[in-house]
């Protein structure tokens, strides 16, 4: 799978501490599923190394509404757990109005899916997470992960990672 940088932005600023660095990266992952568990951590850690930022934030963000971002343990039979948990929080083949395409009109496309299951997974997963960067690293705790959860997929997914510190 390969990454593809589809945008970028820096801007310096001043803090008692020294310049403050903001960088943007967008980070374009092509999942491979329905559900997957997609462990990006190491594409972040890489954009956090390249801003040279010792102390500050990094936020990682997904910039869909059936693709999540969360931290957990890389272990595969929990991601198999947590796969199963999202089809029993909100079956695939449930009852979704949003999936009934004779009386929904908003936000319609040529090619839409019924994908009201992954909409309602990601109400329990989230759009993004904070994580904190202490002396140059990610401050990941010793099993934790970063993961971009496929919902709907296999598709491709634009996840902004955006470094803030000095």
């Amino acid at each position: 799978m390969k990454d593809v940088t589809v945008e970028e932005h820096t801007r310096p600023a001043s803090t008692r501490s020294g310049p403050m660095r903001s960088l943007a990266r967008t980070l374009r992952l092509a999942t491979s599923s329905a559900t997957q568990f997609l462990d990006i951590t190491d594409r972040v850690c890489a954009v956090v190394q390249e801003t040279g930022v010792l102390a500050g934030l990094v936020a990682v963000y997904s910039r869909h509404t059936t693709a999540a971002i969360t931290i957990n343990e890389s272990e595969p039979l929990l991601l198999e757990d947590m796969a199963r948990l999202l089809e029993r929080v909100a079956p695939t083949d449930g009852d979704y109005r949003h999936n009934d395409f004779s009386i929904r009109t908003v936000n319609m496309v040529e090619d839409e899916a019924p994908n009201g299951h992954a909409h309602c997974r990601h109400l329990f997963l989230g759009a993004s997470e904070a994580i904190p960067i202490v002396d140059g690293r990610v401050a990941l705790g010793r099993w934790q992960r970063v993961f971009l959860v496929e919902l709907d997929g296999p598709r491709t997914r634009d996840v902004l990672v955006q470094v803030l510190g000095v």
